[in-house]
């Protein structure tokens, strides 16, 4: 005969996994016919933060990789640990899932997913809706201070200055909020080193000067940090007011995460603008351009993929007047060109937060998880969910995809019968 007593979950943070986590919970009960009462508390007034602004309102969803190794290669941070949970649920299940509640995905040309309105308060009905369904209590305004264990095995949770709630399970899915590294220290847990994961880089340099909104679809970067290995990414970058931005810098920033806060975000990085192979090839590019344009303007014949205001600004950074014309530039102004095209170094001086993403590297012990139900191997019926782990993953929906997956094993087993 199945147990009548009601359990009692908290979920702490009702953010993407939290709240992806007591859906999960509830169905599970249902299906096994377990009367829970699940409650998830959040500080703030407001729940899904992150869902409501990801993607520029539109909600990153996921990211289109189907087989399991190729989406954990995202993950700076826990790609060893995710690949057992990407096994019970990975993005063609995120897919499913919100197409099952009438929410249909779409993928762009870089792979990442977003449902097909464009709004990401698509995402947020969908999860109110089913939250009512299911008679979840949805508390905001609720600051959980402490957990303690109690004697029978149930955790208390001390909220605000004078409320308590005695669990059966709790979940932790504050995200980088310190309050749940504090919760789970509390509780034996240690907390790796934090550090901002996805930014933008501070760079003065006249090359970008008056540039800020130009895009290059394929440059490759090398990031030079003292005292660690070179990093190494290649995509899209954008030019910004203060430095650089854009896909390929961000992931660069992810993997390079912790090293660049240990040197005060100063480093070298190494610019290949449009992405050309070998150094052969640029000089070849440009020795075509000169070849075909001997009596044409240095300023006025140039790589098709710049814009012009690049270009000048290029040529100023080489100290060549934009006057000259090709026959007259010496061998040792076209080296210094190519350098600057294929190989421009210029000083990072600083970071600048990714308003979108401000995800963190950093939290919760990964060996002090066991990864089948997301619950501590520190001290029984505490779970963890979400970017309160140290898992991080680049841009692209892969830190959303983690929280979605991290809640789901959470809620598959935070009810016992």
């Amino acid at each position: 005969m199945k147990t009548s007593k009601k359990q009692s979950i908290a979920i702490i943070g009702g953010g993407a996994s939290g709240i992806f986590a007591s859906l999960r919970c509830a169905e599970v009960a249902k299906a096994k016919k377990i009367d829970v009462d699940i409650r998830v508390f959040e500080a703030s007034t407001k729940f899904l933060k992150k869902v409501r602004i990801s993607g520029g309102g539109r909600c990153n969803v996921t990211h289109n990789i189907f087989e399991v190794n190729a989406f954990c290669l995202n993950y700076p941070r826990g790609q060893k640990e995710l690949l057992s949970p990407f096994q019970k649920f990975q993005a063609t299940d995120t897919v499913k899932w919100f197409e099952e509640r009438g929410v249909d995905l779409k993928h762009e040309d870089d792979g990442r997913m977003f449902p097909v309105t464009d709004n990401s308060e698509t995402i947020i009905d969908c999860f109110m809706q089913e939250a009512s369904k299911h008679e979840i209590k949805l508390l905001n305004k609720m600051n959980v201070k402490s957990l303690k264990k109690l004697g029978d095995g149930k955790i208390s949770l001390f909220i605000n200055d004078d409320e308590s709630f005695i669990a059966d399970s709790v979940l932790i899915a504050t995200g980088s909020m310190p309050g749940g590294y504090h919760l789970a220290k509390n509780l034996g847990h240690s907390i790796t080193e934090i550090a901002p994961s996805l930014f933008t880089f501070k760079i003065e340099d006249e090359i970008l000067e008056g540039l800020s909104g130009t895009s290059f679809s394929q440059a490759a970067l090398t990031l030079k940090i003292d005292g660690a290995k070179p990093f190494e990414q290649k995509g899209p970058l954008l030019i910004t007011h203060w430095g650089l931005s854009g896909p390929a810098l961000l992931k660069l920033s992810a993997w390079a995460a912790r090293e660049m806060m240990h040197t005060n975000y100063k480093a070298i990085i190494t610019i290949n603008w449009l992405g050309i192979e070998r150094q052969d090839d640029a000089e070849k590019l440009l020795k075509t351009i000169k070849n075909n344009n001997t009596k044409t303007s240095v300023g006025k014949a140039y790589p098709s993929e710049l814009t012009k205001r690049f270009w000048l600004q290029l040529l100023i950074k080489c100290g060549i007047s934009k006057e000259k014309n090709w026959s007259e530039i010496s061998k040792k102004e076209f080296r210094l060109i190519v350098k600057n095209l294929f190989n421009c170094e210029l000083n990072v001086l600083g970071k600048s937060r990714f308003k979108e993403e401000f995800v963190e590297c950093g939290g919760i012990n990964l060996k002090e998880i066991n990864f089948k139900t997301m619950e501590s191997k520190v001290c029984s019926r505490l779970y963890f969910s979400g970017e309160v782990m140290d898992i991080d993953g680049i841009t692209g929906g892969f830190n959303f995809q983690s929280a979605w997956t991290s809640g789901w094993i959470a809620g598959n087993n935070m009810a016992h019968l």
